[in-house]
């Protein structure tokens, strides 16, 4: 019972001593915000990256602790190599969509500390009615940057616009009727 008591005591005292030694030393993220640069690339699912052509993309990158928006803009550019999109076989790390051309939203965030974001994004903006919304959810790192290939958000849909028959155009019921239509990837 005696040894014990000693091993009690000498755990708490050992306990003590951490929580004093630990008050005096300083966290490792500081108080001084560190800028930390985010690339976002909007692309269409199994095709190309958004780009001016269709309006580009709007992207918004929103701290989920506070709903502060930490930045937020407009995606322009080209749409990436084809060859390299839709050709070429895919390797694990390859770059894909990073290439000079190829359209891309860049921000400069300032961080203290790690902090999890939400990135959001919708396109094509030229289109209003075959608008498509996506989100990716991480964690940003005070100076660890996101750049080359960048954050991929991957949006699903086409656009299609009706070129026949017009919508002025007045149908009569039980008519067979022509139907022309331009339908592309975001």
């Amino acid at each position: 019972m005696m040894g014990l008591r000693i091993t009690l005591k000498s755990i708490q005292f050992f306990l003590v001593l951490i929580c004093f030694i630990i008050s005096f030393v300083s966290p490792s993220f500081s108080a001084e915000k560190i800028p930390t640069k985010v690339v976002v690339r909007v692309v269409s699912k199994d095709a190309k990256v958004v780009g001016s052509g269709v309006g580009g993309a709007f992207v918004r990158i929103k701290n989920l602790e506070t709903g502060e928006i930490l930045a937020e803009g407009k995606q322009e550019g080209g749409t990436g190599e084809t060859d390299r999109i839709m050709v070429q076989p895919r390797r694990r790390g390859e770059v894909l969509f990073g290439t000079p051309d190829a359209a891309f939203y860049q921000a400069e965030i300032p961080l203290d500390k790690p902090t999890q974001v939400e990135i959001f994004a919708e396109a094509p903006l030229a289109y209003p009615h075959a608008l498509q919304k996506g989100s990716k959810t991480i964690t940003l790192i005070p100076g660890k940057h996101i750049l080359g290939e960048g954050l991929i958000i991957e949006l699903n849909g086409l656009i299609v616009n009706v070129l026949s028959p017009s919508p002025k155009e007045n149908l009569k019921r039980g008519e067979a009727v022509l139907v022309r239509a331009e339908i592309r990837m975001l």
